[in-house]
């Protein structure tokens, strides 16, 4: 009795993958402009409701730029998909995403620009290095700057690289006393009024901070 129920729970469990759409009866919804090509995108979608990929859905949902869909069955019997995209924060190596919920994603094409911010470290510590990230670029408000890298040295080293190419030198211990450190040399800068010819910042020094300009280096 128990191997007749269970072999009948199987067959109702791969029965309910088999779903019998018409292509031509599917009409699809974005929450906000696509960044992924809508064709591939939903050419996706249609096989995975067919059961027709070779992905399981988690790593649709990995390999894609969608984050979920819900389908909904009209009174014309025709189909509604509704698509939300993940939202990307940062962009990793190997062509990899970080999103706005946490999670890593490799997705195989886009369409949409992305003017994001490159982390590099571990993946365990990107959470933390966009935190870092997040709040240097509040100090770089003075200068309407904004942070286009950041990356984990080791040992506790951080690097962050501007759009214009200026580097910050930080260690994670006592981040917050070099980060108000460097907004007070920001405001004097600021308020000197003086060109603003800087290479790099070295904020890893107890009670100073070292500066590289372009034609000479000094201790403050």
């Amino acid at each position: 009795m128990k191997t007749t129920f269970i072999l009948c729970l199987f067959l109702v469990i791969g029965c309910s993958k088999e779903i019998n759409i018409d292509p031509n009866f599917i009409s699809f919804k974005y929450s906000k402009e696509a960044i992924s090509s809508p064709i591939n995108l939903e050419k996706k979608i249609k096989s995975h409701l067919k059961n027709e990929d070779q992905f399981g859905t988690e790593e649709l949902f990995k390999k894609s730029w969608i984050s979920f869909f819900r389908t909904t069955n009209t009174l014309e019997n025709k189909f509604l998909v509704e698509v939300v995209e993940h939202q990307p924060v940062a962009i990793l190596d190997k062509n990899r995403y970080y999103t706005q919920e946490g999670k890593i994603i490799e997705p195989d094409e886009k369409r949409k620009e992305l003017n994001l911010i490159q982390l590099v470290g571990q993946d365990n510590k990107l959470s933390q290095l966009l935190s870092y990230a997040g709040c240097l670029q509040t100090t770089l408000n003075f200068y309407s700057y904004y942070i286009v890298r950041l990356e984990d040295k080791g040992s506790g080293f951080l690097e962050a690289t501007d759009n214009r190419g200026r580097r910050y030198n930080f260690t994670e211990g006592n981040f917050r006393v070099q980060l108000e450190r460097l907004e007070e040399f920001l405001l004097f800068e600021l308020n000197s009024g003086r060109e603003d010819d800087i290479r790099y910042i070295d904020l890893r020094y107890k009670n100073a901070l070292a500066v590289g300009y372009k034609n000479m280096e000094k201790m403050i």
